[in-house]
């Protein structure tokens, strides 16, 4: 295994361990040994794009102390972006990395990523936040760098929702949309929002197309599934020895499957879900992993949208139900990607209208 995919299951350990092994009928309990023996058989990280950029905001807002961590969110985000990085496996990706405020400057210009350069290049960013956050301008900047590009594109943004209105210039979530309607991006915004115009602006960031995301900040820097999980997917088969003495390390449960075109949970899905649940309540550090999928049905932005209906159906149901912080539970979507059988059949189709399920943290 290459150091990459290393430093990758350093971060994901859960989805290659316990998440992606043969489905099961029920949840199962799952015990430290089961780790310590576990014999993985094959191990596939299958990319799921092909670009990646960083826009990094730099503005005197970001200057603010985060409630919980009591530091600099600006700060914060230099520290979750370099352990992104030293975390990010090597799968081929050209990576650029931007700072849009107080202005636009060039920190790494997209290349096939090289960790060491990277984190060498980092080292221009200011060390104080300061000056204001032409976000509209940033947006409108990347979309010289998305037109040299091939491939898909996923573009991170760091965001409290401020941005410096300026005559003539659109709102930053319509630029978005006009940029998601013309190249083939998807925009994940790491939110630090807490006013009603940040958060209203950032969602609307989100909503570019079906999938791209927002995710709060304080989910970014606790569970890596949240940074990682839109760039790849895993698929790995494992077999698992057992020995006698038994510690509690995790759960197993089986795929949650769905009817053609819907994403309403089923009876016999609940079922599981229950005690996957109950499982996570009274285990308060475990985090559950979902990715959602569907069958080649649909166009792929249906089906785009419609495996993130799943996965955040799934998320939606654990939450409410038994009352989880939703940090735990990190909701991902890849639309027909990662088919498990034949979409020719029935049969096939069925088994790959589901939402994989890993939990950890034990």
């Amino acid at each position: 295994m290459n150091k990459g995919k290393l430093g990758c299951l350093g971060a994901m350990f859960f989805l290659v361990i316990l998440g992606l092994i043969a489905p099961v009928n029920a949840a199962e309990i799952i015990y430290q040994e089961d780790v310590i023996q576990n014999v993985v058989t094959k191990d596939v990280l299958v990319r799921t794009a092909d670009n990646v950029i960083v826009m990094v905001d730099a503005s005197s807002s970001m200057d603010f102390s985060h409630r919980k961590y009591k530091k600099p969110n600006y700060e914060m985000e230099k520290e979750a972006l370099a352990a992104g990085y030293s975390r990010m496996p090597d799968l081929g990706y050209n990576v650029g990395v931007y700072q849009f405020s107080p202005s636009w400057k060039e920190i790494y210009p997209v290349q096939k990523f090289d960790a060491a350069k990277v984190s060498e290049a980092m080292k221009q960013l200011p060390p104080k936040a300061s000056g204001r956050t032409p976000l509209v301008a940033g947006l409108e900047k990347l979309e010289g760098v998305l037109k040299g590009l091939s491939g898909k594109t996923i573009v991170y943004i760091f965001s409290d929702g401020g941005w410096e209105k300026a005559a003539g210039k659109r709102d930053p979530g319509d630029k978005t949309a006009e940029l998601a309607r013309k190249y083939n991006v998807c925009f994940i915004v790491i939110t630090y929002a807490e006013d009603p115009d940040g958060v209203k602006r950032v969602k609307d960031m989100g909503k570019a197309n079906a999938c791209s995301r927002v995710i709060a900040f304080d989910s970014y820097i606790t569970n890596p599934y949240y940074a990682l999980g839109p760039l790849y997917y895993t698929k790995s088969e494992t077999s698992v020895e057992t020995i006698a003495e038994k510690k509690i390390a995790g759960i197993k449960v089986g795929n949650i499957y769905f009817d053609y075109d819907k994403f309403e949970l089923k009876p016999k899905e609940k079922d599981e879900l229950n005690q996957l649940g109950k499982f996570l309540q009274t285990n308060p550090k475990a985090f559950v992993a979902l990715q959602g999928f569907t069958d080649n049905r649909g166009t792929p932005e249906y089906n785009m949208g419609l495996s993130r209906e799943r996965a955040e159906a799934v998320a939606d149901y654990l939450v409410k139900n038994f009352k989880l912080d939703s940090g735990r539970v990190a909701a991902m979507w890849y639309g027909e990607g990662n088919p498990v059988a034949s979409n020719d059949t029935p049969e096939g189709r069925a088994k790959n209208r589901r939402v994989e399920v890993a939990v950890s943290g034990l």
